[in-house]
């Protein structure tokens, strides 16, 4: 057995969406067939291993270190947030064209099986922007399941003294257990308008 074709096909089993078929799959065809892709995506990931990094303002994708686009626009409503747990998420919303407001990445839910507690999400960034003023709804576009209710109900809690905020919850049109970035964009938008006060 190729103990470097066996590495590259377990590491592309890590990546999101890849079982063991579609690995090896993609694994013979770079390693085999085309090796001017496989190059040309070698190439392509140290270019972003170099360049891509968080948005400063609100955890999305960016490049540099500079502010994302969204954040840059100023078109954008600055008065209204809404909270996702991770980049990708960001994406799927934007697909669905339902929302024009700004956008603040949490970095995931809680869950105290995973130990991921309150001090891991960057939900304090959040509240540093609601001192900062301005803000008059954060809407809490999180998965629905077991975590992603108690997240909402912890950032309830930390919204809560500021009464000029309203908190608003996506609505129906995501199935319970479901995760954000895998809901087509219908759904989404369906979800969007959909949400209720939290």
């Amino acid at each position: 057995m190729n103990d470097t074709f066996e590495n590259l096909k377990k590491t592309l089993k890590k990546l999101p969406g890849f079982g063991l078929k579609s690995a090896e799959t993609a694994a013979l065809y770079l390693a085999l067939e085309n090796k001017d892709a496989a190059r040309e995506l070698a190439r392509a990931l140290a270019d972003a291993l170099e360049n891509v990094t968080p948005c400063p303002e609100c955890g999305g994708l960016s490049e540099n270190g500079k502010p994302c686009a969204i954040c840059s626009d100023a078109a954008r409503m600055s008065s209204a947030i809404c909270v996702v747990e991770k980049a990708s998420d960001i994406n799927a919303i934007e697909k669905s064209g339902s929302w024009r407001g700004r956008y603040h990445v949490i970095g995931g839910k809680l869950s105290p099986l995973k130990k991921i507690t309150p001090e891991k999400l960057n939900i304090n960034g959040l509240v540093e922007k609601i001192q900062r003023g301005g803000v008059t709804e954060i809407m809490l576009a999180l998965s629905n399941d077991i975590e992603g209710e108690a997240t909402c109900h912890y950032i309830q809690e930390k919204v809560a003294p500021y009464p000029g905020v309203t908190l608003t919850r996506i609505g129906f049109g995501l199935p319970s257990g479901s995760q954000l970035s895998y809901a087509d964009s219908g759904t989404i938008k369906s979800a969007m308008k959909a949400r209720r006060n939290f």
